[in-house]
């Protein structure tokens, strides 16, 4: 949050009013030369406050307040220089001039609205500080995010009456000059508004979020996604964290194999249309709640999971997985795994003969790979995991971190469905909404056209460590928008080699269904919303497979198996009636290994 809202001040000094000032040039040519002047001496000001915002912004995000502060007050000299120069009774009384007034009213309004957005908006942000929002010492400052909430509150008042200034331009009389730069600034203006309305009421329900009132227990789940599963991976560890009043720890650690698993019936009722597609499994066995890519759904499943199993209360269900993993230690820097025993499940264990550090470079084979050479008993690779993971929080929560670097790390999470969040109340389930941290593919087709490709492994192996992903899809949503045809493209390639696969250990490639080194996978992929199935094809050949409904898609599920070196391409199309299609898009389980995607869309433009 903290990061979208500081990036946003890019765009409070827009370049767009230095074309503003441009185009007065011209109408100063007809209204005389006094008012021309003081155009061009306020132009002359906004040239040299434009550079100034961003190096602002810059300053803000990098935690330098003092510099952030003298630099804002340049900006906001410049600004208010501007404004001066348009806004004495000479100029507003020219803007009764037919043709020439509509224009000089116009420009008034911008440079208000840029001196105010200087003044009200970035000036008070130079106070904010990315270090409220990181642990330190293991807590988080409540107070310090509370003192927060004032400034963001100033800086949307000060953006909501910018967008209605601007809404109140005239704007049928305006010369195009005028008319395009202040169209620049309106949008600018419009792109912050939806970002600091929701960031104002983050910080309103952050306290909250952070155990200000009573202790807030989160369920983590990490998916491992050397086996995969629809967002992400097996849902392997699970890790209670409690915060209370802004101190963070860990109160409880589990895995997969403390549930009991292969049940007759499904822990919850599960949805008929996720039944007919994924099977009861879903519900029957933890480490497969997370086929689906409805991330709320699966946390459902994992809440009732661990209500059978615990009697500790879960609020809201976060999930991570060691990819992301990999970018939070590039800001922490490096964690050390101890080698001294360890508590796991009530006794102390000892996992490691030395120390084992985990770096941003490591964390990803190690955890995903090296730990199955490393450990062939089952339960000192749950040992491990379990101190790796509190090694890791401990790291995130001492405060070492820069704020940038530890916010950016998190922005790629999100980015790449790798950070997934199912909420607690309803006043953060209509905060996170069907953003992507929410875990969940949109219900219209409007913002975007989401086709979806999620891999989920049938081979009871951690083989996915090494199976490649590719994706793409295309559409004639512009071509023929009254019946357009959706297909979504998915490659799988067994990296394995033939003399590879021999030597692999029990817990990679147990051998247990399919010969060692195969690889069996469950791909599913979605349409847009309203689409319906129409052919499926692996390798170029038609393959008789039902599609069903799932999420308001069209939905299909294809069994492919990859022999060691292996590759195969399955095409899926899909139609749909004429509607309204945002921009393309093609969404995919995470994956170890980063999954190319090429989107086509003939006639878009």
């Amino acid at each position: 949050m903290g990061g979208t809202l500081l990036r946003s001040f890019r765009f409070w000094v827009p370049v767009g009013i230095v074309l503003v000032l441009l185009a007065v040039a011209v109408v100063g040519c007809v209204v005389g030369k006094g008012v021309y002047d003081r155009a061009m001496a306020a132009r002359s000001a906004l040239v040299q406050a434009v550079p100034l915002a961003s190096t602002a912004k810059e300053q803000i995000l990098a935690g330098d307040s003092e510099r952030a502060k003298a630099t804002a007050a340049q900006l906001a000299e410049l600004t208010g220089e501007a404004r001066a120069q348009t806004d004495d009774e000479t100029w507003k009384n020219l803007e009764w001039l037919p043709v020439v007034g509509p224009n000089l009213h116009a420009v008034r309004t911008a440079a208000a609205v840029t001196d105010d957005l200087a003044t009200q908006a970035l000036a008070p942000a130079t106070a904010l500080s990315l270090e409220a929002l990181k642990p330190k010492d293991g807590a988080i400052d409540i107070a310090a995010i509370t003192a927060m909430q004032g400034t963001v509150g100033q800086a949307a008042d000060a953006v909501a009456k910018a967008s209605s200034d601007l809404e109140g331009i005239d704007r049928e009389g305006l010369i195009p000059q005028v008319d395009s730069a202040v169209t620049t600034l309106t949008d600018a203006v419009d792109e912050i508004e939806p970002m600091l309305a929701p960031a104002k009421e983050i910080l309103g329900i952050l306290p909250t979020a952070l155990g200000a009132e009573a202790p807030r227990n989160y369920l983590m789940i990490f998916q491992n996604n050397a086996e995969s599963r629809g967002t992400g991976g097996n849902p392997a560890a699970l890790v209670l964290l409690t915060v209370d009043k802004g101190r963070i720890s860990i109160t409880q650690q589990a895995s997969s194999t403390d549930f009991k698993n292969g049940r007759p019936d499904p822990v919850i009722p599960l949805n008929p249309e996720t039944e007919a597609l994924y099977g009861d499994k879903v519900g029957r066995w933890i480490s497969d709640a997370t086929m689906t890519p409805d991330f709320i759904e699966s946390a459902a499943l994992v809440r009732a999971w661990w209500a059978e199993e615990f009697d500790t209360r879960v609020d809201a269900v976060v999930s991570f997985d060691p990819v992301a993993l990999s970018y939070l230690l590039a800001a922490t820097g490096p964690t050390v795994v101890p080698a001294e025993p360890v508590e796991f499940r009530g006794e102390m264990v000892r996992v490691l003969d030395e120390p084992v550090t985990i770096t941003s470079e490591n964390a990803v084979p190690l955890l995903l790979n090296e730990a199955y050479w490393r450990f062939p008993d089952g339960r000192l690779q749950d040992a491990f995991f379990a101190a790796a993971a509190r090694s890791v929080f401990d790291a995130l929560t001492r405060g070492d971190a820069q704020p940038k670097p530890l916010l950016d790390a998190l922005l790629r999470a999100v980015d790449e469905d790798r950070l997934l969040y199912a909420p607690a109340t309803e006043a953060e389930a209509a905060l996170v909404a069907e953003s992507a941290l929410s875990g969940r593919l949109p219900s219209t087709n409007e913002a975007s056209t989401v086709l979806g490709v999620y891999v989920n492994d049938d081979t009871q192996s951690k083989l996915d460590y090494y199976m490649q992903l590719d994706v793409a899809g295309s559409s004639t949503q512009c071509t023929a928008p009254d019946s357009p045809t959706f297909t979504a493209t998915a490659t799988l390639t067994n990296t394995v080699t033939p003399e590879q696969a021999p030597d692999l250990p029990y817990h990679i490639a147990p051998a247990r269904y399919y010969p060692k080194g195969d690889i069996s996978t469950h791909l599913v992929l979605y349409g847009p919303v309203g689409s319906t199935l129409t052919s499926v094809t692996i390798d170029g050949q038609p393959v008789s497979v039902s599609g069903t409904q799932h999420l308001g898609r069209g939905a299909v599920k294809v069994p492919i198996i990859n022999k060691p070196g292996q590759t195969h391409t399955v095409v899926a199309q899909f139609s749909a009636p004429a509607g309204e299609f945002g921009p393309l898009e093609v969404r995919h389980t995470p994956m170890v290994r980063p999954v190319p995607a090429t989107v086509e869309t003939p006639g878009c433009g």
